[in-house]
């Protein structure tokens, strides 16, 4: 968003066409570079979110955006700058992953539409002052030749500063999500993350009144001591026997216990019932008809 101010004045300071056409053709390939990429591999993202872990992928996004922001500041030619554009959105598509963090973060229903309301929010925000900065610290030596004199290292790459800005933005991003960002993946979210303990440590050191968190193993624990727990309670509400007044042999529609008891011979319909299949969710059981019906909208509407 914050190079739609100047992309145009960047190809053009390229000098590859006169014409004002050509430059607006090149403006728009440097573009929509990154949409391209990212709509690539942002299946490949989920599915890598699958296997290590959502805050891997979110991190290494933000890591990746910020990598290719600073590599278009320094693109002194079309090609590096599409292939930086081109870089940031490969290694940026993770829209799906972070729509996937809330869901399994917020599991309250009645709350879920407040946090997918923040997502949209923020996209907004960042559309309205994207745009700003960019146009505001483009060509600083131009604008603000006191503070940015000539022949300087942005005299000689003029948009290099609100890119340069953007990643810092996104390493500051980057530090915050390692320190304080916890894992909602279900069979991840019990390993022991040593960003988010160097975070509650942070946290203890600057407020030492704060209540101190448990740490991975001893949730991990908590969970599976009560998990067990139920367990027996349930083994043993189900081996109660009956009192001696009320125990018979006979099966009775009201006496389960009898009819867990009754023998199964070969020939019973028990023996031949067919095991549940586990249906596939490749690819293609992706593409539903409503998830397509929901590309095509947001397509028309982008």
């Amino acid at each position: 968003m914050s190079i739609f101010p100047y992309v145009y004045y960047m190809v053009s300071s390229f000098e590859i066409t006169s014409d004002d056409r050509q430059t607006a053709i090149y403006a728009g390939m440097v573009t929509s570079a990154f949409a391209f990429a990212e709509f690539s591999t942002g299946m490949l993202w989920g599915r890598l979110s699958d296997r290590v872990g959502r805050k891997p992928v979110l991190l290494s996004g933000l890591a990746g955006t910020s990598l290719s922001m600073i590599m278009f500041g320094f693109s002194p030619s079309l090609p590096m700058a599409l292939v930086a554009r081109a870089l940031g959105g490969l290694l940026n598509g993770n829209i799906g992953v972070l729509q996937t963090t809330v869901a399994e973060m917020i599991t309250e229903k009645e709350h879920q539409p407040k946090a997918y309301a923040v997502m949209p929010f923020v996209w907004c925000l960042g559309s309205i002052l994207g745009p700003a900065m960019g146009g505001a610290l483009a060509d600083p030596c131009t604008s603000y030749p006191t503070m940015f004199p000539r022949g300087t290292v942005f005299d000689k790459f003029p948009y290099l500063l609100p890119n340069l800005v953007c990643a810092i933005i996104l390493v500051f991003g980057v530090v915050v999500g390692l320190l304080f960002l916890e894992e909602t993946h279900e069979q991840k979210k019990y390993n022991r993350d040593m960003g988010l303990e160097t975070g509650r440590w942070i946290i203890l050191k600057v407020s030492p009144s704060s209540l101190s968190l448990p740490s991975y193993s001893k949730i991990a624990d908590a969970n599976y001591n009560d998990t067990d727990a139920q367990l027996s309670d349930e083994d043993g509400l189900l081996s109660d026997e009956d009192p001696p007044g009320y125990r018979t042999t006979e099966g009775s529609p009201r006496n389960p216990s009898s009819r867990a008891t009754s023998p199964v011979t070969e020939n019973s319909p028990e023996t031949h019932r067919p095991l549940p299949t586990k249906e596939s969710n490749g690819m293609k059981g992706a593409f539903t008809r409503q998830v397509v019906l929901n590309i095509v909208g947001y397509g028309i509407l982008a």
